[in-house]
């Protein structure tokens, strides 16, 4: 027997939760269908031995729109980093951080900050422009690649080299910095707005707090599409029919299902060490994110999670993570802790390794032309959600749902 139901979201990742929140707000009726065992897609985390893992380095921003509007940020009790990076650069350590929102090491940045006075120059004049820069301005700006807007601005040698490169490959998970503009201003501007944070029990909890606004029968999990055929979808649990669906699923399979325009997803790998408490001598056992402005192993950042949010680890014991993009990601252990041992300058023999995350399809490239918002409605009865319709990131999953939900009350007459 086919089951009827007012509108179908498959996936309950960030957008799929978004957009039946805002569904629910305007009393629309909806089912959300998940394949796997519990709800966030990407946004997950797991638990071994009391360490609290993430699926995948992430961090959460605090500025954004779309998670203001829908997240309770005092019961996700928000842990934040220190905002900068520490530069491993050969036998030095440069620490660069805001000196407007953090006092530590704020009298090490004129001495540490790569470049020379007029690459550093430019980098006032960027970060000063996008205070004052609206997101519309930022969408309407002439798109070319990240590298290219920030060497035309004069960041450029070993302030581009050193620090930017550096930083932004994990941002984007790519090095060669071909990733929209547009994309890097709104980057940009979110983090001099807020500072990059973790739930004090993970990222999983702004998956929870999503789906904790639903009520538990409306998100079926464990439960796999199988296909789309007009308004009826085949399901591991049987035929679904519905007025409208919204497909919310990760990239890959929604651009494949809708015959979207192909987009390359990036992919990381995630270490997560158990490690010794002599690492917390280390920049005062603050939670700042260490890079390599040489490039003398495979890793891309690592940091210590547990400087920032002790709650992820048993107490007293210390939580590393580490991570490598392409073309590393395949990196051995031999090699990932040697690295960490040069980034963190500690003998990194005795760490232990807790859980090693390849994750394949982390994140949908965003090259130029690249709009901030692409059209969310296939025909009058199917649309589409997701980070890959906006921006590759938290905002952009939340905006898209929401937008998708508002599209869909419009065409059912609302």
């Amino acid at each position: 027997m086919t089951k009827q139901v007012e509108v179908a979201i498959i996936g309950a990742g960030l957008a799929g939760l978004a957009c039946a929140i805002e569904l629910q707000k305007n009393k629309i009726d909806f089912q959300i269908y998940e394949a796997s065992d519990g709800v966030g897609g990407r946004v997950r985390s797991d638990v071994v031995d009391g360490f609290t893992l993430d699926r995948g380095f992430q961090l959460y921003n605090p500025s954004y729109a779309e998670g203001k509007r829908l997240l309770n940020y005092q019961d996700l009790d928000l842990k934040p980093f220190t905002p900068g990076v520490a530069i491993r650069d050969g036998k030095r350590l440069r620490l660069v951080v805001d000196p407007f929102r953090s006092r530590d090491f704020r009298f090490r940045l004129l001495r540490d900050l790569p470049g020379n006075p007029f690459s550093q120059l430019g980098l006032v004049r960027y970060f000063l422009k996008y205070l004052i820069t609206s997101d519309a301005q930022i969408a309407t700006t002439k798109d070319i690649s990240a590298q290219t807007s920030l060497t035309k601005s004069g960041i450029k040698g070993a302030l581009l080299e050193k620090l930017f490169r550096p930083f932004l490959q994990g941002v984007f998970l790519e090095s060669e910095l071909s990733t929209s503009r547009k994309f890097l201003d709104v980057v940009l501007k979110n983090f001099l707005q807020g500072i990059p944070s973790v739930p004090a029990k993970g990222m999983q909890e702004i998956s929870n707090q999503l789906a904790a606004k639903l009520p538990k029968e409306k998100i079926s999990l464990n439960t796999k599409v199988l296909s789309i055929s007009g308004n009826k979808l085949t399901t591991s649990e049987g035929e679904i029919e519905a007025r409208k669906i919204v497909v919310a699923t990760d990239p890959t399979t929604a651009i494949s299902w809708l015959k979207l325009e192909p987009k390359k997803m990036y992919s990381v790998t995630t270490w997560y060490f158990k490690a010794d408490n002599s690492i917390n001598s280390i920049v005062k056992a603050k939670p700042i994110l260490f890079v390599d402005a040489q490039k003398t192993g495979p890793l891309t950042n690592a940091v210590v999670i547990t400087n920032a949010a002790p709650s992820y680890a048993p107490h007293g014991e210390v939580l590393v993570s580490a991570s490598a993009i392409s073309p590393n990601e395949n990196a051995d252990l031999s090699s990932v802790k040697k690295h960490l041992s040069h980034l963190f300058g500690v003998n990194t023999d005795n760490w232990q390794l807790i859980k090693e995350y390849k994750i394949k399809e982390a994140l949908p490239e965003m090259t130029p032309p690249f709009s901030l918002v692409s059209s969310n409605q296939i025909n009058k009865d199917l649309f589409v959600a997701g980070d890959h319709r906006v921006t590759s990131s938290i905002q952009g999953a939340l905006l898209s749902g929401t937008n998708t939900a508002t599209l869909v009350k419009v065409s059912l007459g609302l």
